[in-house]
């Protein structure tokens, strides 16, 4: 993998650039409708857990870069199973992959607790060390759970008790711990009975005879230092709206669903998706010290158009007076040019326990002639940026009530002081209309996390817009059957999960779309201006309920760790239970070809980069001459650089800037050069003195 960030710091001192300045996060951008092509997904392989269609057969995997072997959990049958992948070859698709072993958790119950382990939700495995975990809760959901933990090929350890539904657990980077992610969920038909949310913490250390113990701390939102911001929603069904909730209130109210941790394993991000936040827990201290309230997205601006009825039949991207609650589901960290960014994956989610639920559609509370009894419906501007308060005004609420408008649209009843409920009156007041979700993936900045400034980005209506133009027969399409435009009045394709990674010298966010059954891929090197790169259908098309449906888990592969020699990504498909392999295939915008030369010059590859190297006997002012043809092509201009080396040291750089999409080009320089130099020649987008901003390589 070439190492671009130098090559830029370099180019950048020789040439004196200026930095560029650019907005954050796209506001204003026009829908994506269209993807660069830089990069093809090919499915090598889909293994079949056996579970019928929406048994939850295959949610979580992960792989094992040591044995080349993944492992997958079987919500269907309550265990995980190993399927080795180190026979897959790259490029040759439909291969054939079968299990090398399952193992049942509820065959491993202690003798004297036979309902401990009750199912399987999540799986974690040690990139160096002879051990897996995975989440197990209780066979009753609101008692604690356990974390089982089996060598790699499926021995038996242990267990250690953590809380109440552990629904993910992961590793920090360091290999040191475990985290769970303890959802503590009400139980199903008495909300009286709800446990408090928590993270796990569960150190590893190894005997001197070889073997494991763990000790386990959880960290729980009951303190009453823990700072929580006024965006965080507090959204109890047993309490209603709440002012100023007590810590007790805020503990049992904050859902822990997914864990990211720090490259430095210094500290954890925690998604609490019900309450649209972000918890940050301190690892050294094992406490939790902020909560972060993530805000609501403005559906009224430009760039945030959506569907909203599934009663119409037709794709209807526009605008509507919604707001999205985020509300992440899977999130990723990752560190580009020296800062770190969280992804978040933008699902949203409603709650529904003991007969009480926060989801009403906009029909139930609004008619053609008003507000329906016990609501008040007020629309107010504030919550609107971006929004006048005479834009909203001269909305026609009753006409969007109709069900072809936004009235089978799913909204929350309750979102602090935005939607509330007057427990005195039973009023339920709406200032703003909020949505479950946010239908795209957004990066955050987590040094300005609980700022004005925090979003760095987010993919507006690009999801929505990208699958009407090409994808329009399963447009909006629930996971289950191909039927178009089910699911435009419930959270439309449904971004489930987000993985980040790196693969031929760029950084990518892959997103997984879950009811819409697909991958969709962003160039994130630059993550103020991210770049739609690809998509990949996972369903069958034509037959409903066949392919890889409902993609709910994500994990890359780096080239260097793939069976295949190139990077892979493994989607767990909770509907159709299956496991697909994906091999990321480079597609460059434009080919670079040096001229031939005999006489100067022999011409070789590093991968991917075009080499010059000077021959025996050969000295003085020499020309170097390069071809640049298009293949995908490029917005704008380009910059073709040439840079001279002698050993490890670099004599010279030298760029070309124009715009190479119009047909051939030949770009050409001379150094002063002796036998045995190199010159190396690559295109990129462009070059700044802005270190935290990297050229995209273009070729």
């Amino acid at each position: 993998m070439v190492k671009w960030n130098k090559r830029a710091a370099l180019l950048a001192a020789a040439f004196g650039l200026s930095a560029l300045i650019t907005g954050a996060s796209g506001a204003g951008a026009t829908a994506n409708t269209q993807a660069s092509g830089e990069l093809r997904l090919v499915r090598l392989a889909s293994y079949s857990t056996g579970a019928g269609l929406a048994k939850s057969g295959a949610e979580i995997v992960h792989y094992d870069k040591a044995s080349r072997k993944a492992y997958l959990i079987n919500g269907d049958t309550k265990s995980f199973e190993i399927v080795d992948l180190s026979g897959l070859k790259s490029g040759v698709e439909n291969q054939a992959l079968a299990a090398e072993n399952k193992f049942k958790i509820t065959d491993f119950n202690p003798t004297d607790s036979p309902g401990l382990f009750g199912d399987i939700t999540s799986i974690a495995v040690h990139p160096t060390e002879n051990l897996i975990a995975v989440a197990v809760p209780n066979s009753v959901k609101t008692e604690p759970g356990s974390v089982v933990f089996f060598t790699k090929t499926g021995e038996y350890l242990g267990y250690e008790r953590v809380g109440a539904l552990p629904d993910m657990i992961t590793l920090t980077p360091d290999g040191s711990r475990f985290l769970v992610a303890n959802e503590g969920e009400p139980a199903d038909a008495d909300y009286n009975i709800d446990p408090e949310g928590s993270v796990s913490i569960i150190d590893i250390a190894k005997t001197g005879d070889g073997h494991f113990s763990f000790n386990v701390t959880t960290a729980g939102f009951g303190s009453p230092d823990l700072a929580i911001d006024g965006n965080v929603r507090y959204a109890s069904l047993k309490t209603g709206h709440v002012a100023n909730p007590t810590p007790e209130q805020w503990a049992a109210d904050l859902e822990p669903e997914f864990i990211t941790v720090s490259a430095d394993s210094a500290k954890a991000y925690v998604a609490l998706q019900e309450n649209n936040a972000i918890g940050v827990l301190d690892l050294q201290s094992k406490r939790f010290t902020h909560v972060y309230g993530l805000g609501y997205k403005n559906h009224m601006l430009p760039q945030n158009k959506l569907d909203v009825s599934d009663e119409d039949k037709t794709v209807k991207i526009q605008n509507y007076p919604v707001l999205g609650a985020y509300m992440p589901d899977g999130i990723s960290l990752r560190t580009i040019g020296g800062k770190t960014y969280l992804f978040t994956a933008n699902e949203g989610d409603g709650r529904e326990w003991g007969g009480a639920a926060d989801e009403v559609k906009f029909r139930d509370i609004y008619a053609s002639g008003g507000p329906k009894a016990g609501n008040v419906v007020k629309l107010d501007a504030k919550y609107y940026p971006g929004t006048t308060q005479d834009e909203l005004d001269a909305i026609n609420l009753g006409a969007l009530s109709e069900k072809t408008g936004l009235g089978n649209l799913r909204i929350t009843n309750t979102v602090s002081d935005i939607v509330y409920k007057d427990t005195v009156t039973g009023v339920t007041y709406y200032n703003a209309l909020v949505a479950y979700g946010a239908r795209s993936f957004s990066i955050w900045d987590v040094d300005k996390l609980g700022t004005p400034e925090q979003q760095v980005y987010d993919s507006g209506d690009d999801f929505e817009q990208y699958i009407a133009v090409n994808y329009p027969s399963v447009f909006n399409s629930d996971h289950e059957a191909n039927k178009m435009d089910n699911r435009s009045d419930n959270k439309g394709p449904e971004p489930e999960y987000v993985e980040t990674g790196e693969a031929f010298g760029r950084t990518y966010a892959f997103v997984g779309l879950e009811r819409q059954s697909g991958v969709i891929v962003y160039n994130v090197s630059n993550p103020q201006e991210p770049q739609l790169a690809s998509y990949f259908n996972l369903r069958d098309l034509v037959n409903s309920g066949q392919g890889d449906l409902g993609p709910e888990g994500l994990d890359f592969i780096p080239a260097g760790d793939s069976p295949t020699g190139k990077p892979l990504l493994l989607a767990g498909n909770e509907v159709s239970g299956t496991m697909a392999v994906l091999e990321l295939q480079r597609q460059a915008p434009f080919k670079v070809q040096p001229q031939e030369d005999g006489a100067v010059y022999s011409v070789s590859d590093n991968n991917g980069v075009p080499v010059m190297t000077v021959k025996d006997g050969v000295s003085g002012l020499k020309t170097f001459s390069a071809n640049v043809q298009t293949v995908l092509g490029h917005s704008g201009a380009e910059t073709v650089v040439f840079t001279h080396r002698r050993g490890s040291q670099t004599l010279g750089l030298t760029g070309v800037r124009g715009d190479f999409d119009n047909g051939g080009y030949a770009a050409q320089i001379q150094f002063n050069v002796q036998a045995g130099d190199t010159v190396e020649v690559y295109v990129v987008d462009e070059l700044t003195n802005d270190p935290g901003r990297q050229p995209v390589v273009l070729q």
